[in-house]
């Protein structure tokens, strides 16, 4: 009996988990849309610890669909920072339940940062940097059959609801004169990839490329234009474009960011707009926190819902061993 005939005995499952698939079908692991609002080494390695000056910690949820009961979700804590010279290191946990199926993740990364150059012609510009950055990851997922009904209980194929499997992650990037950008490898199997796309497809590889640049416009007021494209080993692309607006009200970033995010989906088949994202971000002392609303432009909905929401809170605290940096 293959995994393929166990869905032939599928007679009851919620109408949002099968919408919820066929989206993260073509998105690979759920924590990668986070990068804006929670942690940009969600999506590149080498972004580890790229501000000596701090220890970054930083938890997310997402609901997919915010006021559908038991929509899918996603959780994320992560956090990394410099510990020694211009080495630093990270990790970051998340937890994603979508109907039947629940999938874990831990993931441990380090990386690497040269300065590419000691003068500032501007107090505005930022440091210039280049950094490289390694991660592994292991990825739990249990498929729940008790959430479902099933033709024949005792079929022997249904004894298997666990999997387990490792992935490396490889990224780059810069910064330099207020340019910054980056390109990655995420979710690169090192064994076994199999049943965690609808419990039949493996998990893609997924290639990130991205490139901003942070325009000070005024005293304590900038522009960050930016885009992200990345494209699947199942060939299947995605293109956002980002814009936030920075008004500071003291040092360490502090201040309140304001933006949008316009994600295009893309693929042989059809090319559309998926959703559009307001986006709120602060940050007094130590303490940060960010929300996006995604306002759905595709066909993908439940019972007309297409709206979802994203938070995150956390700590930028004072590292200890920034000073070691250069």
């Amino acid at each position: 009996m293959t995994k393929r005939n166990i869905l032939k005995y599928t007679i009851v499952l919620s109408l949002f988990t099968f919408f919820s698939e066929e989206v993260r079908a073509q998105q690979g692991l759920p924590i990668h849309g986070h990068y804006l609002i929670s942690d940009k080494m969600l999506i590149n390695p080498s972004y580890a610890g790229q501000n000596p000056e701090i220890i970054s910690v930083s938890g997310s949820h997402r609901n997919q669909w915010d006021d559908l009961p038991e929509s899918p979700s996603t959780q994320t804590i992560s956090a990394h920072g410099v510990i020694v010279d211009r080495l630093a290191v990270g990790m970051y946990f998340f937890n994603d339940r979508n109907g039947a199926v629940k999938q874990t993740g831990f993931n441990l990364t380090a990386a690497y940062h040269i300065p590419l150059d000691d003068r500032r012609y501007d107090m505005d510009d930022e440091e210039s940097v280049f950094s490289f950055g390694i991660g592994a990851s292991n990825v739990s997922q249990k498929f729940d059959f008790s959430k479902i009904v099933v033709e024949d209980p005792s079929d022997p194929a249904l004894n298997q609801t666990s999997y387990n499997a490792l992935f490396l992650n490889l990224g780059l990037s810069f910064k330099y004169a207020n340019f910054f950008g980056g390109v990655s490898a995420l979710d690169i199997s090192l064994g076994e990839n199999k049943y965690f796309i609808n419990n039949i497809e493996p998990l893609p590889t997924w290639y990130f490329m991205n490139l901003g640049y942070n325009w000070h416009v005024a005293d304590g007021i900038k522009l960050e234009p930016s885009l992200v494209y990345n494209i699947g080993s199942n060939s299947v692309r995605h293109l956002d474009l980002n814009l936030m607006t920075h008004f500071a009200f003291g040092d360490q970033d502090q201040g309140v960011g304001l933006g949008v995010s316009f994600k295009q989906g893309m693929s042989a088949k059809v090319s559309e707009p998926l959703f559009v994202s307001p986006m709120l971000k602060v940050k007094v002392g130590t303490l940060k926190a960010g929300v996006s609303y995604d306002i759905g432009l595709s066909d993908y909905q439940v019972d007309g819902r297409k709206q979802g929401f994203l938070f995150s809170l956390g700590f930028d605290l004072q590292n200890p061993f920034g000073d070691r940096y250069y």
